[in-house]
C-alpha cells in the first residue's frame, strides 16, 4: 500500500459518518450529539456511544477533525466586535424603521450611541440611610455641575 492510499483511506468517512457531521454542526448548540446520530442513522440505543465515539478525537479523528474544521468557520461568525456590532444594530435599526417599528429603531439607535459613548451612566448605591444632606453631597460629588444633573 502507497503512503498516498492510506492517507485517502484514513480521511474516508462513511455515508453515516457525513451525515452525523452535516447533522451535527448544523445544530450545534441546538440538538445534542445523541439526537443527531439518531437522525444520521445509527439506533437510538447506541447512538449515545455512536456520537461520543465520533466526538472523540482519539477514536474517530477522522470525524472530529471535519467537525472541527466546519465548525471553525462558524466560530468566526459569532466573535464579537464594535465595528460587527455596529453593522448588526444598524441592519436592525433600518429594517424597524422600513416596518414602521419605531421602538425597536429607537432602542437600536440608544444602543449604537451607548456604543460611540454618547451617553453616560451614572449611579449611586446606598448601602445605609442617607439625609437630605448626605445625598446632596453626594450628588454634588459625581456631578460637577448643575446641568449635569438636569
Amino acid at each position: 500500500m502507497t503512503k498516498d492510499k492510506t492517507k485517502f483511506e484514513l480521511n474516508k468517512l462513511t455515508p453515516k459518518q457525513e451525515l452525523f457531521i452535516e447533522i451535527y454542526c448544523a445544530n450545534y448548540g441546538i440538538k445534542s450529539a445523541r439526537q443527531c446520530a439518531i437522525e444520521a442513522g445509527y439506533e437510538k440505543e447506541s447512538a449515545h456511544t455512536r456520537a461520543n465515539e465520533m466526538l472523540d478525537f482519539r477514536k474517530n479523528f477522522n470525524v472530529y477533525n471535519e467537525i472541527q474544521n466546519r465548525l471553525a468557520a462558524t466560530r468566526d461568525s459569532w466573535e464579537i466586535s464594535r465595528d460587527r456590532h455596529l453593522a448588526a444594530l444598524t441592519k436592525i435599526r433600518d429594517e424597524a424603521i422600513e416596518q414602521k417599528n419605531l421602538g425597536t429603531a429607537a432602542k437600536c439607535e440608544e444602543l449604537r450611541g451607548k456604543i460611540a459613548g454618547l451617553y453616560i451612566e451614572r449611579n449611586i448605591t446606598l448601602t445605609k440611610e442617607l439625609t437630605e444632606e448626605e445625598i446632596d453631597k453626594k450628588m454634588k460629588a459625581a456631578f460637577t455641575t448643575k446641568e449635569e444633573i438636569d
